[in-house]
């Protein structure tokens, strides 16, 4: 086995990374939301609130391109087993 045969790297493999380390990234910054909106003393505050606003749209937009990359993925593979 050559060393660039042992650096190769299935399609499977890489998919199942990128997907696990945005998973990590977005499980962190929903935790991140909770713990701001658990101190009350922020929630009074109106810049505050904004920028929890935004975080909040920023998790669910990063969610939703996860959730389509994903079943694009899914899709493409699909298709090219089927040829």
């Amino acid at each position: 086995m050559t060393l660039s045969e042992h650096n190769l790297v299935s399609l499977d493999d890489r998919l199942i990374q990128a997907f696990s380390q945005n998973a990590v990234g977005v499980g962190m910054e929903k935790d991140a939301i909770l713990q701001r909106l658990e101190q009350p003393g922020l929630l009074s505050n109106p810049a505050v609130l904004m920028e929890l606003q935004q975080r909040t749209s920023n998790y669910n937009l990063e969610v939703s391109m996860i959730s389509t990359l994903t079943r694009k993925t899914v899709g493409a593979v699909e298709s090219l087993l089927r040829s």
